[in-house]
């Protein structure tokens, strides 16, 4: 009887140690169809390394790292929330115009490699053209939602 409550009370902890996980691995299929038609348009030559459905703050966000290293956040409808290149750029599709023409006009040979999707606007990591001074470092640009301007950071 006392063995048999020792193994009731193990299982009983490992049910509820596991069922504050709220994040779980998924197949790219699993992915909203908006994510993997963004992925596939804008990322055609690499492949999705790994996908994860997860509960934060009560809505359901999905987790996507591609082979290439780059790591990608969509909403519960399969919208973008960030886009992190590590060893590649940003797609076009996921700057908005104005923004690709503010960065060309202001910050000539610099690339995007970083966008977050933040509540009115988008901050872009940007690093600066081959040949420019590593002391210029990477610069953060923020964007109110029309993609307008509106301060940078270092």
């Amino acid at each position: 009887m006392k063995r048999l409550s020792v193994v009731l009370a193990a299982v009983a902890a490992c049910l509820f140690s596991f069922s504050g996980c709220d994040e779980v691995r998924i197949r790219e299929n699993r992915l909203p169809e908006t994510a993997r038609t963004f992925i596939r348009e804008n990322f055609p030559h690499t492949g999705v390394l790994t996908a994860e459905k997860e509960r934060e703050d009560g809505s359901r966000q999905y987790n996507v790292r591609l082979a290439d290293g780059t790591e990608m956040e969509f909403d519960a409808k399969g919208n973008w929330k960030s886009i992190e290149c590590e060893f590649s750029l940003l797609p076009e599709a996921a700057l908005l115009p104005v923004i690709s023409e503010y960065i060309a006009a202001n910050y000539p040979g610099a690339k995007a490699y970083k966008i977050d999707r933040k509540f009115g606007g988008y901050e872009v990591d940007i690093a600066p053209a081959a040949g420019q001074t590593p002391a210029a470092g990477d610069i953060e640009l923020i964007f109110n939602a029309f993609g307008e301007f509106v301060r940078e950071s270092r």
